[in-house]
């Protein structure tokens, strides 16, 4: 699992798969820098309610999770 802290500081860049579950109650846009590598994005296990329109910037990524 990684943390909000990670994606912020650039720690994750070139990352495969997310896995951030920090009880979030917004959408990290920090996540959309990771859009050339990012395949799986997991996002479940937090109190999001939507997803923004500039998900849309992964076009690489197979799957998401979010519950």
């Amino acid at each position: 699992m990684h943390t909000l802290s990670q994606l912020k500081s650039g720690e994750l860049t070139g990352i495969k798969r997310l896995t951030l579950s920090d009880n979030l109650t917004a959408f990290p846009l920090e996540i959309l820098s990771l859009a050339s590598s990012l395949e799986i994005l997991d996002l479940s296990n937090n109190q999001l309610t939507t997803l923004p329109a500039e998900i849309v910037q992964l076009t690489k990524y197979l799957k998401i999770r979010y519950q």
